[in-house]
């Protein structure tokens, strides 16, 4: 969906909601990596410098994570300027996004939306490729050998510390431990910043550590219902808000093809002048008796056919991916990159793909129509 059918559903959510609303969202679609990252605050700077009057603001988000510190800082910023920050979730905002939705006096949960743990994941290197893993991962281990196998002797544990690290750097876990303990320090910062009543402090720290260490896996979801259990504080069910919000994200998922799994050799088969070009030769088929000067012939001709299709223009299909958008009804800019996409069938009948970016990073989409400002409540 366009920019401008978007705005239309977000004045509405604004008109419903009578305060600005800013939408924050990062690519969930399969092969196009993005995450929250601490270049967005220059562009969330944009939209607070667009709102000219209100002390309370709505952010709609959709992320699956990335920097908890961006995460702080996003949150810091919105708090510098807002005496009351809401954040609205009609799907998804998980891991980072999770630790900045627990920064807002309330978090608008559609039936369909999911938050998840905060439990940090790393990336470390192996002789069979990359391996990712959190600090709770090892205390499990660890569990599985004194409660499950039933080893408790000291001899016999150094042992088998000697052999994680073997497979992992001690430095990497030691990078996992304070990644670890940042996610809680960041979530009960940001929890503190609205919980002010008696006892507050110990609350913040209590959801933060329950986000961080009650699961069993990175991307086990927290339903509304389930979130309410953790003690967020989750607004009141709302028909008609969920309904727009539901509709802001199609909108959303619609403009960043979430549905869609990028697949470059997919791309470059759809384009008709991409697809001829990976058209093999037909296979060459002659009688027995066929005489030996005409074969070695036809051979030498097939041979040509083949060296000026290599030696030929390459053929290049466009392609445009959008990482991230930060829109409102007052000014939009979105992360995207943009390139070529080539392929050529090898001797063997392979083929061969590759991606050339030429161009990408943020880039302003501004407004077509300029819609009045919304008081707040």
């Amino acid at each position: 969906m366009e920019l401008v059918k978007r705005l239309e559903i977000y004045k509405k959510i604004e008109d419903y909601r009578k305060r600005p609303l800013i939408v924050y969202a990062t690519s969930t679609r399969e092969n196009v990596p993005a995450f929250m990252a601490s270049d967005s605050v220059r562009q969330l700077i944009d939209q607070l410098d667009a709102i000219r009057e209100s002390d309370s603001v709505d952010v709609l988000i959709h992320s699956s994570g990335g920097d908890a510190l961006a995460a702080w800082k996003l949150m810091s910023v919105l708090r510098e300027r807002f005496k009351h920050v809401y954040v609205l979730v009609p799907f998804m905002a998980f891991s980072a996004a999770t630790i900045f939705a627990l920064g807002a006096d309330e978090i608008v949960m559609h039936p369909h939306a999911s938050l998840g743990p905060i439990d940090p994941q790393i990336t470390v290197p192996t002789p069979n490729g990359p391996r990712g893993f959190s600090y709770e991962d090892l205390g499990a281990f660890l569990r599985f050998i004194s409660e499950e196998v039933g080893i408790s002797e000291q001899a016999y544990t150094v042992a088998l510390v000697d052999k994680i690290f073997s497979a992992v750097d001690p430095l990497q876990v030691g990078a996992a431990k304070r990644a670890s303990e940042l996610s809680t320090s960041v979530g009960e910062r940001l929890l503190k910043m609205h919980l002010k009543e008696s006892g507050g402090k110990d609350t913040a720290r209590q959801i933060a550590e329950n986000l961080n260490k009650s699961f069993f896996a990175h991307g086990d979801a927290v339903s509304r219902t389930r979130a309410r259990e953790l003690n967020l504080n989750i607004s009141k069910d709302d028909e008609i808000l969920e309904k727009l919000m539901w509709e802001a994200y199609l909108g959303i998922e619609s403009y960043m093809q979430l549905k869609e799994p990028f697949n470059p050799l997919h791309q470059f088969l759809a384009d008709p002048a991409g697809k001829a070009s990976l058209e093999p030769l037909a296979p060459l088929v002659m009688p027995v008796n066929t005489p030996q000067p005409l074969i070695d012939q036809m051979w030498s001709s097939l041979a040509q056919q083949a060296i000026s299709k290599a030696n030929g223009t390459a053929v290049q299909i466009d392609f445009l991916l959008i990482h991230a958008i930060i829109d409102s009804v007052r000014t939009a800019s979105e992360y995207y990159s943009e390139g070529k996409i080539s392929a050529n069938r090898t001797i063997s009948s392979e083929v061969q793909i590759s991606m050339l970016t030429t161009k990408g990073g943020w880039r302003c989409c501004p407004p077509t129509t300029v819609v009045p400002e919304v008081k707040a409540k």
